[in-house]
């Protein structure tokens, strides 16, 4: 069987890929660390404000909301149909 023609089957010292694990991981965690410490913190101002749901309110909005139409009946009622509200 041929073993070492292809590179799958070619020995790679393990203690080589740890260390670019290890190397890996620490060059991620001084990026954030650097990062961390030259941005700095921002005071917060929250406001927990409401504003009412209708979009033409927003301040945001720049169009008003179209006017609302009334809407066909989807369907047709049968003829024998009688609307009682007394009758749940």
């Amino acid at each position: 069987m041929i073993t070492h023609q292809y590179e799958e089957y070619r020995p790679t010292a393990q203690v080589w890929i740890w260390l670019a694990i290890i190397l890996l991981t620490v060059v991620t965690l001084g990026w954030a660390m650097v990062t961390h410490m030259a941005v700095p913190e921002a005071p917060r101002h929250w406001d927990f404000d409401t504003l009412p749901d209708t979009p033409a309110l927003s301040p945001y909005s720049t169009v008003p909301p179209p006017q609302a139409k009334v809407a066909p009946p989807q369907i047709q009622l049968p003829p024998e149909y009688v609307k009682d509200v007394n009758v749940p």
